[in-house]
């Protein structure tokens, strides 16, 4: 009988093969991702001009002493406040509707380009009050405001 194996030495490539194995998988990772490669050189491209790469690279560098100094310049009492609301503010945000508050905004934008158009020098009186509700948009404007304070009271 022969004698029993004890030992299984594996096969090792040498440096070159190992090289020659790595290269081949490189190129066909390279292959199969050329347009994502591309899309990533176009970013660091991008980064690059706009100095955006410099400034990511340093802070990388010197991530421990810039998070120290944003720590720092945090932890004053000015800042105390916000900090302090800053999860219920977080939690508001969340419950804005956003396409309202974008109508909302333009409507006040109008509103207030059409308050500096005017002279608001002059006084009104309640006959003039009266006759503007005849105008659809004031008219809509007060209906507004009215639901508005109406919504704002409830409990």
């Amino acid at each position: 009988m022969g004698k029993a194996i004890s030992s299984i030495k594996r096969y090792e490539l040498s440096k070159e093969e190992q090289r020659e194995k790595d290269m081949q998988e490189v190129q066909e990772a390279v292959a199969d991702n050329k347009e994502a490669i591309l899309k990533g050189i176009g970013l660091l491209r991008a980064l690059d001009e706009e100095g955006t790469l410099d400034m990511v690279t340093a802070f990388t560098r010197s991530k421990d002493e810039a998070l120290a100094n944003v720590v720092k310049e945090i932890d004053k009492d000015q800042y105390e406040p916000l900090l302090r609301n800053l999860p219920e503010l977080v939690f508001l945000l969340g419950e804005i509707n956003v396409g309202e508050m974008r109508e909302l905004a333009s409507r006040l934008n109008n509103g207030m380009e059409a308050m500096e158009g005017e002279g608001t020098e002059q006084k009104t009186s309640f006959l003039d009050l009266a006759k503007a509700l005849k105008d659809p948009e004031i008219n809509r404007s007060i209906t507004m405001m009215m639901h508005f304070l109406k919504g704002m009271g409830r409990t």
